[in-house]
């Protein structure tokens, strides 16, 4: 299937949702959309860098959008489920959260959100040539709630029969990539394990110097991140959402100047199946409980 027609199919198939939605009882309208994302960096930096996005989905939606930013995996839960953001990019893990508590809709992923990876990070003079020779190194995750910084970590470390509080010295939580990279960097830790797709940015943008890390081992890919909208939105407005994301186009000079800025060549409706895999692994590590 060419691009063109899965373009043609994925419009398709939103023309159906959306004609659908028309037919449906509106009881929340917003003036607002309050926008949050997942703080895997700084704040300062994270507002500059989603701007060009939050500008494009004002033009779409017709609609002001306001920029939440939360300090913290869990506030920007939190927030959500007292009703305190209307759209929010979640990871796998913290979306599976978000579905289970406040029955949160998946509405689009990138490209890469399908396949993403995790980077086990060490100073460059470390000899180590694999995880098992780290036995008693320091080591810090990212957030708990984070699924490149935690959850599919520990389950690939797992794989390895690796128990990071047995294994290691000692176990952090560094609460941000960015943070975690940093350090490593600053051999506050031995070994740190991050978002791939963040520190190729930060060391692209020479926040993190590349020259005294090494990825030591990266990891098999998982899906995940994916813009959520609260349960109350109206089905009309997330079918604009949605829309809104899936017509840019890497043909269009703008459009793929944007896709390029969010590591993006193309994004596709989501649901909550594609995160199935998270919700078992989490499941099985004990991070999520059975009724």
């Amino acid at each position: 299937m060419n691009l063109k027609e899965m373009k043609f199919i994925l419009y398709f198939v939103l023309s159906l949702f959306i004609a659908s939605c028309a037919q449906q009882p509106e009881s929340y309208n917003p003036d607002v959309l309050r926008v949050s994302v997942q703080p895997h960096r700084d704040a300062a930096s994270m507002k500059i860098f989603y701007i060009p996005l939050m500008d494009y989905l004002e033009h779409e939606l017709k609609l002001k959008i306001q920029w939440v930013y939360v300090e913290h995996y869990h506030e920007q839960l939190e927030q959500f489920h007292r009703g305190e953001i209307d759209l929010a990019l979640l990871g796998g893990y913290a979306y599976i959260k978000a579905l289970e508590r406040d029955n949160a809709d998946a509405l689009v992923m990138r490209d890469i959100d399908f396949r993403f990876t995790s980077y086990f990070l060490v100073d460059k003079e470390n000899k180590a040539k694999n995880i098992s020779q780290l036995k008693g190194s320091s080591f810090s995750f990212g957030s708990e709630l984070s699924t490149s910084g935690h959850i599919m970590p520990r389950f690939f470390l797992s794989t390895q029969d690796i128990i990071p509080e047995s294994f290691f010295s000692k176990v952090l939580y560094s609460g941000g990539h960015d943070k975690t990279a940093m350090w490593v960097q600053q051999r506050k830790v031995d070994v740190g394990v991050v978002n791939s797709v963040v520190i190729n940015r930060l060391f692209k943008e020479q926040i993190i110097n590349k020259n005294n890390l090494r990825v030591l081992w990266e990891t098999p890919s998982y899906p995940d991140y994916v813009w959520a909208a609260r349960k109350e939105l109206p089905e009309t407005l997330k079918a604009k959402i949605i829309e809104a994301f899936i017509k840019l186009s890497v043909d269009n000079k703008k459009d793929s100047q944007l896709l390029q800025k969010m590591g993006a060549h193309h994004y596709f409706p989501a649901n909550s199946d594609d995160f199935e895999p998270i919700k078992k692994i989490a499941y099985q590590l004990g991070m999520l409980k059975n009724d």
